[in-house]
């Protein structure tokens, strides 16, 4: 654990910080004032404890274990069936140490310039780290903004969440953001992310389109922030160096022959996509070259910054080492587009 680091932006903390182990500006945009308390009045055993029954109605979905959180008039962070503005996600059993990992995808995330949820590390009573992200489906006066997944806009049972390729789901963007060339570029550049840091599950529950205050069309106008990221190679401890081309969670082109994924030239002879290939989305998609060639650049030209950001995470020495490999392969892999 690097403590010398701040629990929300990963940047190195300073001694002047009014809560330990965040910065002071970070910590007032994520809970809103300094008076809330980063520690959970409750332990990770009683969370796993208590969660089933009190994860009943609510409407967050998924296999892993969230409760919804609102700040108490003593200014804890407690558990609500309704009205929460914050999820909490401890790491699950099977997978130790999933919190700090997907603080630092999603920190990454922002990193790359895409809009993401702002989310943190707090602790349990005993100490462990839990994940927890500030819902931004909430307004400030209580509302709810619109939102529906991909999987909701396709009328797709959740079982099918896997059924599409990315080339299917940005044009289902294109068609319900009304064509907006904005939301399906930013589209495109989250699966070009998740390819980079091995987030093999990037399903359609994990893309979401939301209507802005005073749109009365039918339209959407924009993705949602960017959400449930996870560096998921690294958990992938059978191997010495996790350095493999492993596939995204769906296919990358679609072939309108046989219905089924279109694989490039380029990919069968590497046996893993290039940046080729998501110039190849990109056109399908009827997007410009030039700025899926400029986020490539970026991507490049933030490799330092990427290292960094991975050393600084709260995750263990082993999992940053897998994560730092599969990244560092991918950006090469991502430079290869002709």
């Amino acid at each position: 654990m690097n403590a010398q680091y701040c629990k929300i932006s990963l940047r190195k903390l300073t001694s002047k910080q009014t809560k330990a182990g965040y910065h002071n500006a970070e910590f007032k945009k994520m809970f809103g004032s300094f008076k809330v308390d980063p520690c959970l009045p409750f332990s990770r055993s009683e969370f796993f404890r208590d969660s089933r029954q009190k994860v009943q109605g609510m409407s967050i979905s998924g296999v892993q274990q969230k409760l919804s959180l609102q700040v108490d008039a003593c200014h804890k962070l407690v558990t609500t069936a309704e009205g929460g503005m914050y999820i909490l996600k401890p790491s699950p059993e099977a997978y130790p140490h999933a919190a700090e990992n997907e603080h630092a995808a999603m920190r990454l995330s922002q990193l790359m310039g895409v809009d993401t949820a702002q989310c943190a590390l707090v602790s349990f009573s005993g100490g462990d780290l839990a994940y927890i992200t500030r819902r931004f489906d909430r307004l400030a006066g209580g509302g709810k903004l619109h939102q529906e997944d991909l999987m909701q806009c396709c009328g797709l049972p959740s079982d099918d969440k896997y059924s599409k390729t990315y080339e299917e789901a940005g044009r289902l963007v294109h068609d319900v953001t009304n064509g907006k060339q904005a939301a399906v570029l930013d589209f495109v550049r989250r699966v070009m992310l998740a390819y980079v840091m091995g987030n093999d599950d990037l399903h359609l529950k994990n893309f979401s389109v939301a209507r802005l205050a005073g749109n009365t069309t039918r339209y959407y106008d924009r993705l949602t922030p960017n959400y449930d990221c996870l560096f998921c190679e690294a958990f992938n401890t059978g191997k010495a160096q996790n350095t493999g081309m492993g596939l995204l969670a769906l296919g990358l082109l679609y072939d309108d022959e046989d219905g089924d994924e279109y694989f490039s030239d380029r990919y069968n002879h590497h046996g893993f996509y290039t940046g080729y290939d998501f110039l190849a989305l990109g056109r399908r998609l009827a997007l410009p070259e030039k700025p899926i060639r400029t986020f490539i650049a970026k991507l490049k030209s933030s490799r330092k910054n990427i290292t960094d950001l991975i050393d600084h995470s709260y995750m263990p020495k082993d999992m940053k080492a897998r994560t730092g490999a599969t990244v560092k392969e991918r950006i090469k892999a991502m430079l290869w587009v002709d």
